[in-house]
């Protein structure tokens, strides 16, 4: 019984360390961060149709042409599609300091945003997005 209780206690010790050092990656501040990858809207619409874990949680920089703009829950959103995969979306819900007031977007442009994977169900969703200026053209 006594054997049992150390293996709880260490399991137990563990869970919470693990959990406490895994910091939630969504309240940081990725725009200094180096992203694991720079795809297209395309690559990654196409790399998530094979394989949905395709650079899932991970930091990814992402170009597509901006479709919609819009505010649900709260928070900005912008919505991206590629130049040939036109029936699936890049959904972009940007970090909460971003507005429309402090970014100069609009509808149609092409851009590229930094945010973290989170997954894929006809669409590809990142979320904490910020705009990814070091790999913008200009």
């Amino acid at each position: 019984m006594l054997h049992f209780r150390y293996i709880l206690i260490l399991f137990t010790t563990s869970l919470v360390l693990v959990l406490h050092g895994c910091e939630d990656i969504l309240k940081k501040d990725i725009s200094a961060m180096d992203p694991i990858a720079e795809l297209s809207a395309d690559e990654l619409l196409f790399g998530l149709e094979e394989d949905e874990n395709f650079y899932k949680e991970e930091i990814l920089s992402v170009e597509g042409s901006l479709v919609e703009v819009n505010t649900k829950n709260g928070n900005l959103n912008f919505l991206m599609r590629g130049n040939t995969n036109q029936n699936h979306y890049v959904i972009c819900e940007m970090n909460h300091s971003i507005t429309l007031g402090n970014k100069d977007v609009s509808e149609g442009e092409t851009i590229v945003v930094k945010g973290i994977l989170k997954g894929y169900l006809n669409d590809a969703v990142l979320l904490n997005c910020v705009l990814d200026k070091t790999n913008k053209n200009e």
